[in-house]
Parts: structure tokens; C-alpha cells; sequence
């Protein structure tokens, strides 16, 4: 994966961080703000101090002022596990540039933004069920390790994803992030496999990769299209009204998509596998909330 990026590019990658809809706590010392409140150095509230607390964490000027007692809180720095969802069935590999191609890269770059922030990055291969899984990673050490995993998966098969995101249940230990890469067509449907990463405690991001010919398409006149996963063929006139229809059809299915994104508090953004990852990246991520500024 080395290929995909240059050390501009990479630079660029330091000043972002991921942005979920929730703050999550993790497991080890990193760099994300929990909701729990600990012993660090950074000051977070006051809260009554109550028979059993640390004397030592009284604030002494607080009851001076109102002979109170209050207690001092302080904000823990936890890492965030981020898990990748990488759609690799056979639809992903297709288009000009190929899906696949495109969603690798995103995967690649959001991994590379985890283990630089000293979050922990796990991986999953999605077709028609859960195909591999990388567990979670942690430090800049890893990033080769989980580059390799994403360059090495093949694509390939038929696309389930309520199957696959459902299988993630036997790897899920505690709440996180989930990031689901695909183009969201899932004759069996998404629903259910999206419902079910927030049932395990996953702030859910979604992208839509697109092909610009799925958007867009530039086809006219008689022809015999094929399903690329089930191989059923059909004969077809391709007429300005058809192409029209066919756009409309996709519109709803957007909105479909979105609408139960936001009606669940999911992250949501469509994407084309044309537009330059650094856009991607830098541009169209940040603009949709999933990104930020460190």
C-alpha cells in the first residue's frame, strides 16, 4: 500500500483526527477524551464530595469560599478502537476506477489516522459474510502490518452485509468505532447488520462508494447487461427516459440509506470512486463531520 501515498500526503493525514457522533471510552492510555471521568491532569468538574471519596481530590479554595465540600473531577485520555469494514465482493471490484481500488485506499488512510493518534485499528473483509478479520492494532509500528492486511484481500463473491456486519459479533470486545465501506448494494439488505454494530456499542460511520458510472452512467442503446455477483443477464434499450428512471431509482435508494443513518444517529457520506483520495480525505470527510482538525 506503500504506492498509494506520498509523504505530503501523509503530513497532511497528521493534522486530521476521527470525529465519531459519540465519544467512546477505550481500554488503554492514549489520547481521545473519555466520558469517564479519572486522574489526569486535565480538569474536567466539580461534583459533592460524599463519605468514601479521595480527600485528597477536594477542592480546599471551593470550601473556603462556601464551606462545601467538592470534589475536583478530571477528564481521562482513552483510545478509541476503530473497526473498518471493507466491502470486497465482487460488485466493489468494478467501475472505472474500481470501487475496490478507491475503498481500499480510504481503508488504508483511516487506519494510518488511528495508529498515528495511538488509537487501536481493527479490520474486517466483507462479501457475503465476514470473509477475514485483522484483530486490533496499536502504534505507529502496526501501520505496515494493517497496510499489508488491506493490499492482500481478495475481492470477490456475492455481497450480504447484514450477514457479514453481523458476524463481527464473535470479535466485538466493547463499544467503538465502526467505519462501513461499500457500495450498499446488498440484495439481503444493510438494516439489520447496521443495527446490530450499535447494539455491540459502535458509533457507526457510513460511506457510499459509488462507481461514476453507477452515478453518472454513459451507456446508450441496445444492450445485454450482466449482474457481476450472480451472472443473471438481461436485455435492455438504454433511452434518455430509462437513464432518467434509473437516476431517479438510485436518488431514492440514497435517500433510503440516509434517512435511516440519521434517523440512528449514524454518520453518513456518499463518495465516487473518481474523486482523488486526497479530496476524499481532506476535503469531503472533514466537510461531512467525520473528520476534524487535531
Amino acid at each position: 500500500m506503500d504506492d498509494l501515498f506520498d509523504q505530503q500526503f501523509l503530513a497532511s493525514l497528521e493534522r486530521l483526527a476521527l470525529q465519531g457522533r459519540k465519544i467512546i471510552a477505550g481500554k488503554h492510555s492514549g489520547e481521545r477524551r473519555s466520558p469517564n471521568k479519572g486522574s489526569s491532569v486535565e480538569f474536567a468538574d466539580f461534583r459533592n464530595y460524599t463519605s468514601g471519596d479521595d480527600f485528597r481530590h477536594i477542592d480546599w479554595n471551593a470550601y473556603a469560599r462556601s464551606e462545601r465540600l467538592f470534589l475536583k473531577l478530571f477528564m481521562e485520555e482513552q483510545d478509541l478502537l476503530l473497526t473498518i469494514f471493507l466491502d470486497l465482493s465482487q460488485s466493489m471490484d468494478w467501475g472505472q476506477p474500481a470501487k475496490a481500488r478507491t475503498a481500499r485506499q480510504i481503508a488504508a488512510a483511516f487506519a494510518y489516522l488511528a495508529l498515528s493518534s495511538f488509537d487501536r485499528v481493527a479490520i474486517a473483509a466483507c462479501s457475503d459474510r465476514l470473509s477475514a478479520f485483522l484483530p486490533p492494532l496499536r502504534g505507529r509500528g502496526s501501520l505496515h502490518r494493517a497496510w499489508d492486511f488491506i493490499g492482500g484481500l481478495p475481492a470477490g463473491g456475492s455481497t450480504d452485509l447484514d450477514q457479514s456486519l453481523k458476524d463481527f459479533g464473535r470479535y466485538a470486545r466493547g463499544g467503538g468505532m465502526a467505519v462501513v465501506i461499500s457500495d450498499f448494494m446488498s440484495p439481503p439488505g444493510f438494516q439489520e447488520g447496521l443495527k446490530y454494530l450499535q447494539y455491540l456499542k459502535q458509533d457507526v460511520i457510513v460511506l457510499q462508494l459509488l462507481a461514476p458510472d453507477e452515478l453518472n452512467p454513459a451507456l446508450n442503446g441496445d444492450l445485454r447487461l450482466v449482474d457481476c455477483e450472480s451472472g443473471e443477464a438481461r436485455e435492455v434499450t438504454l433511452t434518455p427516459m430509462v437513464i432518467k428512471a434509473y437516476k431517479r431509482k438510485l436518488r431514492q435508494y440514497t435517500e433510503t440509506i440516509r434517512n435511516f443513518c440519521y434517523q440512528r444517529n449514524m454518520g453518513y457520506w456518499q463518495l465516487s470512486s473518481a474523486e482523488p483520495l486526497e479530496d476524499i480525505i481532506l476535503k469531503s470527510l472533514p466537510a461531512a463531520g467525520i473528520l476534524g482538525r487535531r
